[in-house]
């Protein structure tokens, strides 16, 4: 389990993966998304997170640590 944590966390705060999530958007863009573009592609990718951990989830609290945390990625997105 603890590997499946590292998998979904990447061992990062939830403000280093809001960055690292609004910086692989603006390079995957190559220049053609501003910063606002990219974080809002971000909220995306979290909110898509959160539906399908807690989809796996199956009415049990099995995600619900990885749903707090990517919560706190989308909060940090939003600080940006």
């Amino acid at each position: 389990m603890n590997s499946l944590k590292n998998l979904i966390t990447d061992n990062m705060s939830p403000k280093e993966k809001a960055v690292d999530l609004v910086d692989k958007m603006l390079f995957c863009y190559q220049g053609h998304i501003d910063r606002y573009t990219a974080k809002q592609c971000a909220l995306i990718h979290v909110d898509e997170m959160i539906k399908k951990l807690v989809e796996l989830s199956d009415g049990k609290f099995t995600f619900l640590h990885d749903v707090m945390y990517y919560q706190e990625v989308k909060q940090e997105i939003q600080k940006l």
